[in-house]
């Protein structure tokens, strides 16, 4: 069988054919790349509309959350204003303690400590801690406060020294612990507030 002859002209085909394909190779690989790119365009807007919208969500949750806050702080103020300290000098006269000047938010020089409500006379001074969640962990703070009270306010040295806790709510650990620390309690009735510690207590005087 007689070998056939290969031409310049099928050398410039095959050079053409493999250009061709080069040619094809090249535009698969850039068409290959531009989707890619654009993949990856198109994931990153996607990521960066799903922060947004994150973002989004979050800060109407922390203003949901600081309107909420907000409510419970105004909340507390209304009950140690409008509830607690009108009716204050009424409830421990009725215990026996005569006072009949209160002051609110009373402060130190040196801001050691912070008294919700002062109630006083020339003899006795009543403390009172105002919570709107009171829990056994603010019996507990508070306790150290009326230990400390006098070394604080040394104006009232000679004066006998009274500690009562009120709250909106109040849990039930810290009820019990607020009647053993010798602590008078007040917790809302009705439209006012009232002293629920019964006819046999004895409180606690520092």
């Amino acid at each position: 069988m007689p070998q056939q002859t290969i031409t310049v002209d099928d050398i410039f085909a095959l050079f053409r054919e493999s250009e061709a394909e080069r040619k094809a190779m090249q535009q698969a690989q850039q068409q290959a790349l531009q989707q890619f790119q654009q993949a990856q365009q198109q994931s990153i807007e996607e990521h960066r509309r799903t922060v947004e919208r994150e973002m989004t969500e979050l800060r109407k949750v922390v203003a949901d959350t600081n309107k909420k806050v907000g409510a419970i702080s105004n909340r507390w103020g209304e009950f140690v204003e409008n509830l607690v300290q009108p009716a204050v000098v009424r409830l421990l006269q009725a215990k026996g303690i005569q006072v009949h000047w209160t002051a609110l938010n009373v402060v130190p020089e040196d801001r050691a400590i912070e008294i919700d409500i002062l109630a006083e006379n020339d003899t006795e001074i009543v403390a009172i801690e105002v919570k709107s969640f009171l829990e056994a962990r603010d019996v507990k703070r508070f306790i150290k406060t009326l230990t400390n009270f006098k070394t604080i306010f040394p104006k009232y040295h000679n004066h006998k020294l009274y500690g009562a806790m009120a709250g909106i709510k109040v849990g039930t650990r810290a009820e019990v612990d607020v009647v053993e620390a010798g602590l008078f309690l007040i917790k809302p009735a009705g439209d006012s507030v009232t002293i629920v510690n019964n006819e046999h207590f004895q409180p606690n005087i520092w």
